[in-house]
């Protein structure tokens, strides 16, 4: 049986540079159309992680301020990387 612990698929890069994620590996981590990935070189490997978003952390930490607003400010802080 194929479980995602040893997963070994294939994936083409589009004439746009693209790749598709295989169904199983979207539906392992959650992964939704938008969504970011992290994307670390290490040595001769390309390392895809999810980008945990803060929407997904809503709720376990205390604060005054909502995971909206964390969510805007933390889209601002990326975007002077981009």
């Amino acid at each position: 049986m194929l479980t995602t612990n040893n997963l070994f698929k294939t994936v083409k890069i589009t004439s746009k540079n693209m790749i598709v994620l295989p169904k199983l590996v979207r539906e392992r981590f959650h992964l939704q159309e938008g969504e970011r990935l992290k994307v670390t070189i290490n040595e001769d490997k390309i390392i895809l992680s999810p980008f945990l978003s803060i929407c997904k952390l809503e709720g376990i930490l205390k604060g005054k301020r909502s995971a909206k607003e964390l969510l805007e400010e933390s889209r601002k802080n990326i975007s002077r990387f981009d």
